[in-house]
């Protein structure tokens, strides 16, 4: 059957289906080289997180349960519904694929068909169109497309990886076919290409031609979850066009200080340095969770205008090196803390937190030479009585007038029964503290029990003397309407007691904060949103954090599409102008975007 035979498809079907021509059946019946149930899927990536997936009918797993993570799948393969007869017959299954990142349309990234071990043709990924027909030896594969997620809306990586879906149509011929005998397919993704990524899956549903009121509605709702969707990130997209619509949005000059075609990035911490030099400091990884995560630094000696190509700070190999936020000591050295999760991977590389943090996750850092060479100390900074060795560091540390450092670190809480916690309840946070400079570390004190805290704490020492702590917050679970802002302790004894808890009305929704004391005094609270409206704000104190002027908040940018984004921070340079950073994921790319304005535009 030619392409126009297969346009035209054939005179309506005597029952309700989704048939479109004459000798048609089911391409899908049962997974091969994977066991059953599972969702084939494929990819030129390695994926150490499980997911989930999304057809034009909703979720391909039941329940939504998330497809385990894949290392060198390259390729699936599978069943048909055995051949009714010995005729030209047409093969339907639904599946979808994607590309990464946005990118010129030729040359076309395609993937090969494998029939019963014969390899027959080739045919592209994520093009985009209502379809297309390839054709070689009488073998036709089209493509009809019913759903499309774009790569500026919500989907990361690491939690779903949707694309392009719809009907794939196989035809082959009759001397091709034995009847009670399914055909054996496989698709086989091309060798990776530099600063490219492919992603392929077939979805396990064997009703491709089935059509009842339960999948008409499955259909529909996902239709408009994708509206919704599309009509977010319109909004977020047109904002930029119009920003004299948003005059608490502050007119800076945007830059952006680095970006990558396929390389994960975050979060990325800024530092200015006492001579000028701006620092930022950013986890490169393929993905946001993966074992081959290393620090990576980018400069710049023109106020923020322009930045250097990336340089190594430093990669140990197979340990996840996650945040490095670097201090400089008044001698010129660099501390930091190097938060590494090797612990939470299996030994194949699977993030597994849960089931298999083995080894501690934080360790102090510091380098002599401005970042060229790195000193790792000797023991782990861990916290005494933790349900494992973890501890994590997010924020920049800070330094008592005595030459103390000080560092906030959260830490899982064993439960009742000493096993692991709920999400929600067993997050704590312990101060610790350095006085040779960072090479070691003893924990000083605990931050009060609370229900809310997340941990990523950021801290800063007021002019007074107050030490002001605050931490993220989730903005979903029971209790989601006091959720989602940033809580405050504050300590006025250098760290070693802090006050309870309160609510500081700042947006936290699932992202850090981070505090900057300004030339003049005030102090600059940065954060953000990680959901609807997605958005970077700046929010002052004039009295050293005793209360916040959220009447005033002002935005850095309200463009945010993509939940695997944000963590802002800010810092100030010499002549008083102020960079704000922070990480995003757009297009398909990374990148670290910077804010550069006047501290008279707060």
């Amino acid at each position: 059957m030619n392409k126009e035979a297969m346009q035209a498809g054939n005179e309506a079907m005597p029952e309700i289906s989704n048939r479109r021509f004459e000798r048609e059946q089911e391409g899908f019946a049962r997974p091969l080289s994977v066991p059953e149930g599972t969702v084939l899927t494929c990819s030129s990536f390695f994926t150490a997180h499980s997911f989930s997936l999304k057809d034009f009918r909703g979720s391909v797993t039941p329940l939504g349960v998330p497809i385990a993570p894949h290392k060198d799948r390259h390729f699936v393969e599978w069943e048909t519904t055995p051949a009714q007869a010995k005729v030209t017959t047409i093969f339907t299954w639904i599946g979808g694929s994607q590309v990464r990142p946005l990118r010129p349309a030729y040359p076309r990234m395609a993937a090969t068909l494998i029939i019963d071990g014969e390899s027959r043709l080739q045919f592209p990924l994520a093009t985009i169109g209502t379809e297309w027909f390839v054709a070689n030896g009488g073998i036709t594969l089209g493509f009809k497309a019913r759903r499309f997620q774009s790569l500026v809306e919500m989907p990361m990586r690491w939690f779903g990886i949707d694309g392009i879906s719809g009907f794939y149509h196989l035809q082959v011929p009759a001397e091709y076919l034995t009847v009670g005998r399914p055909l054996r397919l496989r698709v086989e993704l091309a060798p990776p290409r530099e600063g490219v990524e492919t992603f392929y899956y077939v979805s396990p549903r064997t009703d491709a031609l089935k059509v009842d009121l339960a999948i008409l509605r499955d259909e529909v709702v996902q239709l408009q979850t994708d509206l919704v969707q599309l009509k977010i990130s319109h909004e977020m997209l047109y904002s930029q066009v119009y920003p004299q619509l948003f005059p608490q949005r502050i007119q800076g000059q945007s830059v952006i200080a680095h970006q990558d075609e396929t390389k994960h990035l975050h979060p990325a911490n800024v530092t200015v340095l006492a001579d000028g030099e701006i620092v930022i400091s950013v986890r490169e990884a393929t993905d946001h969770l993966g074992l081959d995560g290393r620090m990576i630094a980018v400069r710049s000696h023109d106020n923020g205008k322009t930045w250097s190509r990336k340089e190594v700070l430093f990669d140990l190999g197979n340990c996840d090196h996650r945040t490095a936020p670097i201090f400089e000591l008044p001698n010129g050295d660099w501390v930091t803390t190097d938060y590494r999760a090797a612990g939470e991977y299996t030994t194949e590389g699977v993030w597994d937190v849960y089931a298999c943090v083995h080894g501690p996750t934080l360790w102090a850092a510091w380098s002599t030479d401005r970042g060229k060479t790195w000193s790792f100390a000797d023991e782990p900074m861990t916290v005494p009585g933790a349900l494992y060795p973890y501890a994590e560091v997010e924020r920049h540390m800070i330094r008592l007038p005595s030459g103390r450092l000080l560092v906030a670190a959260n830490y899982t809480e064993a439960g009742p029964d000493g096993a692991m916690p709920d999400f929600e309840s067993g997050y704590r946070i312990a101060v610790s503290h350095s006085d040779d400079d960072g090479r070691s570390w003893q924990v000083l004190s605990h931050l009060p029990r609370h229900p809310f805290t997340v941990g990523e704490a950021t801290m800063l020492r007021t002019l007074s003397g107050r030490i002001l702590l605050l931490s993220r917050t989730q903005d979903e679970g029971e209790g989601w309407i006091e959720k989602g802002g940033l809580l405050q302790s504050v300590s006025h004894d250098d760290g070693q007691s802090w006050s309870e808890w309160e609510q500081t009305g700042m947006s936290s929704m699932n992202s850090p904060g981070h505090l900057l004391q300004l030339q003049d005094g005030r102090i600059l609270c940065s954060h953000a949103s990680r959901t609807y409206p997605g958005s970077i704000y700046v929010t002052l104190s004039h009295d050293e954090g005793k209360s916040w002027d959220t009447a005033h908040t002002r935005l850095i940018t309200n463009d945010i599409t993509n939940f695997d984004t944000c963590y802002p921070n800010s810092g100030q340079m010499a002549d008083g102008t102020i960079i704000t950073v922070w990480y995003a994921n757009l297009f398909g790319k990374y990148f670290v975007p910077a804010l550069i304005y006047r501290a008279e535009q707060l």
